[in-house]
């Protein structure tokens, strides 16, 4: 199977999420904060594949509207460099640092899941599909205050500057 790579605008990807986990749960809310996105429209592009990039993140925004008081899930999108970073804040439970290591590998599931419904191959397929995509995924968790994922991504437009001619 060939994987079809495009320019994708990540900010296009962020905005079915409300939609798609509402029809998947009711009580699912998901806030979007695009307040550090560039203007220059160019620079909102990950070369890809839309649909597993759309897995993944919402793989990870479901995990924290399932765990989450109110099950809402906050995801915010900014570019540093050439880089596009996506945040999934909740304020769930949290994890244990122990765990953190762990919760990439199949089958695992945390302490803090409880008797919620899962099998444990969100996270390993969220991470394959980011690294897939030349990127990385980073995980920070607090038992009081919850869990917060961070996605970069290479971004497709790369400002360069002119090259000079020489000079003679």
């Amino acid at each position: 199977m060939d994987l079809e790579i495009q320019p994708v605008r990540i900010d296009e990807v962020l905005l079915r999420l409300p939609a798609e986990l509402a029809r998947t749960n009711k009580e699912y809310v998901v806030l979007l904060g695009f307040d550090d996105l560039p203007e220059d429209e160019d620079r909102l592009f990950v070369f890809g594949n839309e649909d597993l990039l759309f897995t993944a993140i919402r793989n990870i925004v479901v995990n924290a509207c399932k765990y989450t008081i109110g099950h809402r899930a906050l995801v915010k999108a900014s570019t540093k460099n050439n880089e596009i970073r996506i945040e999934i804040i909740d304020n769930g439970p949290g994890m244990l640092p122990e765990e953190l290591e762990l919760i990439f590998q199949p089958f695992y599931r945390s302490g803090a899941v409880g008797t919620l419904p899962g099998f444990g191959l969100g996270l390993p397929l969220v991470k394959r599909i980011i690294n897939l995509h030349k990127g990385s995924i980073q995980v920070t968790s607090d038992l009081k205050t919850g869990t917060t994922f961070l996605v970069i991504l290479p971004a497709a437009f790369r400002k360069t500057e002119p090259a000079q001619l020489p000079t003679r």
